[in-house]
């Protein structure tokens, strides 16, 4: 039987505030397969980004079950956890998260000279080289559109083979003819290396192009949690 590339059971995440604890994620259960595309939808505040934090190991879930491509993130550290998002999870936001100092290609090549790849700058280069920018690796952040900065950052996520791709509105700050080149983009992707990929958007339609599209409501999947579940 297939692992899948995301359980969660039961999940619960609380933080605290000056007035009080707060319950951000309510009892979530989600199954993702390998392979499948997966559209996050909810109103602003429903717990969509936390749900990607908790995936990524990025937020450790007050209880429940977190399993990610095999590995259960319960109880693991921070060395750990960075560990596991570094050859198990990409990660793409809506603020591209580039390093200005350094030029497009040394932004890709930094996650594999954490794992201590030899050829880490030709391993970027060629992920560079496939989303089309490979006439633009010594161009530092500032240099590019917003479209080809977050095609950099497509790149980065791509770097280290992860296969599962998160992506946190990454269409935001882009105008809607670049938006639409980076999702065709991380479709295409998703195709050719059979990388699963979860998306949080607003717009439903975007999320309705998935292979299946989930709801968040205050913490909770209200419909869509589990392949086959309707939508």
């Amino acid at each position: 039987m297939t692992t899948d590339a995301v359980s969660l059971r039961n999940v619960h995440l609380t933080l605290p505030s000056r007035a009080g604890n707060v319950d951000i994620l309510r009892g979530v259960d989600l199954t993702v397969r390998p392979g499948e595309a997966l559209g996050i939808v909810g109103p602003s505040g429903s717990g969509k980004t936390t749900l990607l934090m908790v995936i990524a190991g990025l937020e450790q879930a007050s209880r429940g079950e977190v399993t990610v491509a095999g590995q259960s993130l319960t109880g693991k550290g921070e060395d750990e956890l960075a560990a596991f998002r570094r050859d198990n999870v990409g990660i793409i936001f809506q603020s591209f998260h580039l390093i200005p100092t350094m030029t497009a290609l040394e932004n890709v090549a930094v996650p594999l000279e954490f794992r201590g790849a030899s050829d880490a700058l030709e391993i970027a280069a060629d992920r560079l080289k496939r989303v089309g920018l490979g006439h633009r690796l010594d161009h530092y952040p500032g240099q590019l559109s917003g479209g080809e900065q977050q095609r950099v950052a497509i790149a980065r996520a791509l770097a280290s083979g992860a296969k599962i791709i998160i992506a946190d509105e990454p269409t935001g700050n882009l105008d809607h003819v670049t938006g639409e080149q980076i999702i065709k983009l991380l479709f295409d992707v998703k195709e050719q290396n059979g990388t699963s990929l979860i998306l949080v958007t607003h717009d439903r339609a975007l999320a309705q192009r998935c292979d299946r599209m989930a709801e968040v409501l205050d913490g909770k999947i209200v419909s869509g949690a589990h392949p086959g579940a309707s939508s």
